[in-house]
């Protein structure tokens, strides 16, 4: 893992403009005994039969050289997981691997000196090679996946020149390079928190009733405190607000592990939770209004393009990496989402810009929340745009909330198994469709009109919804699903481009924290009512609807020249 990150770090550091030739600058101490360890390593892949104490001393090796180096950003995290991956080595006479979980990704059992099968007397168990990752053909352990960030990490951040405040603002510039691969880690924690706290809470309470409270608790905060999150932004600065949202949700999440073991009320998580979203409803607005400032005119479409794509994407893995680290790791998952809020923190503290902040008060609170609303609401364009664009919405949450009992019902015979396998297909297809269309879409975003990218986005959305609701099988379903996330973009973009072009830097982020707030709170009637009546209807049915109206305020928009004409 330790190369294959290193290797990701270089191509990613290089796309993001960094300079491969400071690689010859980069200092490592003790350097020759990493090379001594990496060649016994090889040495252990080479010839199979060699003894477990050749992999240990390697493991030895490379833990006493990533320690010693640990001021250089990534070293600490290479350094706990292979004393991670030492210790349970050392503690079971070799690493424990599960071999249910390589026949499952369709792998041989390792065949070397440092493996042995998982068994009932084995130590540290959810430590081992326990976490199946099909599109590497590999089972590794926390400790392999800690190694492998820590080593992307490193050369990422060493290729970046120091950022300059108010220089180079380029998507291939230090300053977003530091901005995007941040909020990308940041935002793949959130789903993970919500994962470990529905099995926390199930597991305790076998409730589906606290359960779907739990989901509330982490949801909520974004619907309500997202008026006063964008607020809180503009006035404190939008770099400096999701550091800290960043440090308090690395510092709580961290732990709920250790108040379930004190057998501390349900309660305490939730509450702990609960101020993780409302650090949440601070840091998205305030990421979306820091972009036109890292960015400039010529770039902006393309760094909000990029942000769209790998929003989608990292929403996707995150919901999935939760559910693989709460299978295998149960609530020590908490761990690992503590751990990317940190690292997020870390590398959105590189981004050098220019914040004025000024103290926040509840009278000042409240008026800037409310200064938010006022400028949404006088703005022609920026009304006019909220206005249809919660209207084109109607069928987003009606497709979130419906989509798994849809593809059950109508491909999968009733098999939940089966449909779960299918809903994460149709996720990896909005996502792909996601990203494929951020990287084409920003090279017409100039000859187009915002106007007409809505129209279209919407309209291509609303058409895909309907026909997915008739999709005769289940590969059709994906070619739809593949279409909708791409037309997401289609829309998005546009909708973010009015809304940092018709706002001064200074309330960006109020008036996207309201837009962000109203949005939820208008899909949270949706979600609930739509669920009822697909109890009576059929997913099926709702779903045709609601994408039927998404068509129609297409439409509409069509014909509406301050809806189809915004610049």
């Amino acid at each position: 893992m330790l190369a294959s990150g290193v290797a990701a770090g270089i191509l990613v550091g290089i796309a993001f403009g960094g300079d491969w030739r400071r690689l010859s600058l980069f200092d490592l101490k003790l350097w020759p005994l990493l090379i001594l360890a990496v060649s016994l390593r090889a040495i252990g892949y080479v010839v199979p039969s060699s003894p477990l104490a050749l992999w240990l001393i390697s493991l030895l090796g490379v833990g006493v050289v990533a320690a010693w180096n640990w001021k250089i950003p990534g070293a600490i995290l290479i350094a706990l997981g292979t004393w991670i991956n030492l210790l349970v080595a050392t503690l079971n006479g070799g690493m424990p691997y599960d071999p249910g979980a390589t026949s499952g990704i369709g792998i041989p059992p390792p065949n070397d000196g440092l493996h042995v099968p998982l068994s009932s007397s084995t130590v540290l168990e959810f430590l081992s090679d326990v976490i199946p990752i099909g599109p590497v053909h590999s089972v590794l352990s926390l400790g392999d996946l800690l190694v492998g960030l820590g080593g992307f990490l490193i050369p990422f951040m060493w290729l970046q020149p120091e950022a300059e405040t108010a220089k180079q603002r380029r998507v291939r510039s230090p300053n977003f390079a530091f901005f995007w691969m941040g909020q990308v880690i940041s935002r793949f924690g959130d789903p993970i928190t919500l994962v470990a706290l529905t099995f926390v809470t199930y597991r305790a309470t076998g409730s589906a009733l606290i359960t779907a409270l739990a989901v509330l608790t982490a949801t909520i905060p974004t619907a309500f405190f997202g008026f006063f999150g964008g607020a809180i932004a503009d006035a404190l600065g939008h770099r400096r607000v999701m550091i800290w949202s960043d440090v308090i949700r690395a510092t709580l999440l961290a732990l709920i592990p250790m108040t379930l073991a004190l057998n501390f009320p349900l309660a305490v998580p939730f509450a702990i939770v609960l101020v993780a979203g409302l650090c949440a409803a601070v840091f998205n607005p305030a990421r979306i209004a820091l972009i036109p400032t890292l960015l400039d005119d010529e770039h902006l479409d393309r760094g909000n393009s990029l942000i769209s794509g790998s929003d989608r994407t990292v929403e996707i893995a995150g919901g999935i990496a939760g559910g693989l680290l709460v299978a295998v790791i149960g609530v020590s998952a908490f761990y690992v989402d503590a751990i990317t809020f940190a690292l997020s923190a870390m590398l959105l503290s590189r981004v050098m810009v220019t914040e004025v902040s000024r103290g926040v008060t509840w009278p000042r609170l409240l008026s800037d929340t409310r200064e938010g609303i006022i400028l949404l609401r006088r703005s022609r364009v920026l009304w006019t745009n909220t206005v249809f664009s919660l209207a084109a919405q109607f069928s987003t949450p009606i497709l979130n909330g419906l989509t798994p009992a849809f593809l059950i019902q109508r491909f999968a015979g009733n098999d939940a198994a089966v449909g779960a396998a299918q809903f994460g297909i149709s996720e990896g297809a909005i996502a792909l469709g996601a990203v494929v269309s951020s990287a084409v879409l920003p090279r017409y975003t100039g000859r187009i009109r915002n106007g007409k990218l809505l129209v279209l986005g919407f309209g291509s959305e609303g058409l895909a919804i309907v026909l997915l609701a008739f999709a005769p099988s289940f590969s059709s379903a994906v070619i739809l699903f593949f279409i909708i996330g791409a037309s997401n973009v289609v829309f998005y973009l546009p909708n973010v481009s009015i809304l940092q072009a018709g706002t001064e830097p200074s309330t960006r982020g109020r008036v996207f924290g309201a837009r962000i707030a109203l949005v939820n709170l208008s899909w949270l009637p949706l979600i609930f009512v739509s669920g009822v009546l697909a109890d009576v209807f059929g997913p099926a049915l709702l779903i045709a609807a609601g994408g039927a109206v998404t068509l129609a305020v297409a439409l509409v928009g069509s014909r509406i020249r301050v809806v189809h004409e915004m610049a």
